[in-house]
C-alpha cells in the first residue's frame, strides 16, 4: 500500500501537463500512487497522460464534466494513501525533496492533520512574478486562517483519516472547497507550512476561479459566518470580507484565494 496518494484532476490542462506530472514523478520520496483523474477534455490532455509509462499513475477519465469538487472527492474515495497530496494541472512541485519532509514532518508530528509549503507564483511563460508566504506555525495560523486562506492547494499534505472525519471537500462549498476543508481540520487538529518554497503556482487569470471572484468571496462570507467560534477576529475577518466584495463588484479587485 502506498503511504501517499497524489491527487490532481485536469481539464484541458495539455500546454502545463507534462511539467506537472514530470514534476511528481520527480519526486525523491518513492512510495506513492499518482491518481490522475482527466475531466472529460477536449484538448489533448489524454495524449500527454498516455506518454507517461510509470506504473504509480492511477488514470481515471469522466466520460462527461464533473467539477473540480466532485473528481477530488472520487480521488479521496479510491485513494490507497494513508496521506494525500495535491497538485493542480497547471501547478508544478519545484522541490523534488518536498513529499519526503512532508511525510517527515507529519510522521514525527502525530497531532498535525496538514502540512503546506510556501510557493512561487508564475505566469505563462514561466516567469516568477511573486513569492506567496503564510504563517508557519500553528498558533499563528489559526490567527489569521478566518481572514485568509493560509495554505496554497498544490501545496499540501494532509491525514486521509482526518480529511474524511471532516467531510472532505464540500459542493456547497465551490471556488472555496479547499480552504473549507483547511478551517474544518483546524477546529480540532493542529496545521503548520514549512518554509520551503516546493510549489510554482501557475496565475492564471482567465482561470475558473478569477472569473467569479464575487461568487467566491460570498462563499468566504458564509464561512467567516460560519466559524465565528472557531478562529480569532471574526468581525475583522468580516469586515474585510466585506469590503473585498464591494471593490469587486466595482471591477477593482481580483481574487487571490490559492
Amino acid at each position: 500500500m502506498p503511504k501517499v496518494s497524489v491527487i490532481m484532476s485536469v481539464y484541458n490542462n495539455a500546454d502545463y501537463l507534462k511539467r506537472a506530472i514530470q514534476s511528481v514523478l520527480n519526486q525523491s520520496f518513492f512510495d506513492f500512487e499518482f491518481i490522475i483523474i482527466n475531466d472529460n477534455s477536449s484538448d489533448s490532455t489524454e495524449e500527454f497522460i498516455d506518454s507517461f509509462s510509470d506504473q504509480r499513475i492511477v488514470y481515471i477519465k469522466n466520460l462527461e464534466n464533473k467539477g473540480l469538487i466532485y473528481n477530488l472527492n472520487v480521488g479521496l474515495k479510491i485513494a490507497k494513501g494513508y496521506y494525500i497530496a495535491r497538485l493542480d494541472g497547471d501547478d508544478f512541485l519545484s522541490d523534488q525533496d518536498k513529499l519526503k519532509k512532508q511525510v517527515d514532518f507529519l510522521d514525527k508530528n502525530q497531532d498535525f492533520a496538514l502540512v503546506g509549503t510556501m510557493a512561487k507564483a508564475v505566469n505563462n511563460e514561466g516567469k516568477e512574478l511573486f513569492e506567496i508566504v503564510y504563517p508557519k506555525d500553528n498558533n499563528e495560523i489559526k490567527r489569521r486562517l478566518l481572514f485568509e486562506n493560509c495554505f496554497v492547494h498544490s501545496s499540501v499534505l494532509f491525514r486521509k483519516n482526518i480529511s474524511q472525519m471532516c467531510g472532505n471537500y464540500l459542493d456547497s462549498e465551490k471556488y472555496i472547497e479547499d480552504y473549507g476543508l483547511w478551517l474544518r481540520m483546524g477546529v480540532e487538529h493542529k496545521l503548520f507550512n514549512l518554509s520551503d518554497f516546493s510549489v510554482y503556482y501557475f496565475l492564471n487569470s482567465s482561470g475558473e476561479t478569477q472569473k467569479n471572484n464575487l461568487m467566491q468571496i460570498n462563499e468566504i462570507l458564509k464561512l467567516i459566518r460560519k466559524h465565528k467560534n472557531n478562529y480569532s477576529y471574526y468581525f475583522f475577518s468580516l469586515l474585510c470580507g466585506l469590503c473585498k466584495y464591494l471593490i469587486v463588484s466595482v471591477g477593482g479587485l481580483q481574487s487571490t484565494n490559492l
